[in-house]
């Protein structure tokens, strides 16, 4: 997960959140570099069998409120709109990513 919130190539605002046909995107105007990227979308990650997000350093710990549930953020983070139908989310976090929770 990014520093603000953006999984993948899937960042705050951007159009491709509303993407539900495509699987796999290109993206020529990314807010972080390189502004070229391409990018699964949650048609395939929402599929998933297992998702793993990694969120390290005291930054992430107001993100991790969001993502976890404490507080609600709307709209919500990209990283937040990962729910796989089937599978599973798996948390990697360190201690001060969590120090908030």
């Amino acid at each position: 997960m990014g520093p603000d919130g953006h999984t993948c190539s899937l960042f705050p605002g951007h159009v491709l959140l509303n993407e539900s046909a495509l699987w796999v995107a290109s993206i020529s105007d990314s807010p972080k570099p390189p502004p070229k990227r391409i990018t699964l979308t949650y048609p395939v990650v929402n599929n998933a069998a297992a998702v793993a997000f990694v969120a390290t350093g005291e930054s992430k710990a107001p993100l991790m409120r969001h993502m976890l549930g404490v507080e609600v953020q709307t709209p919500p983070l990209p990283a937040a709109r990962v729910l796989p139908t089937a599978g599973q989310v798996h948390w990697f976090i360190d201690e001060a990513a969590a120090a908030k929770l």
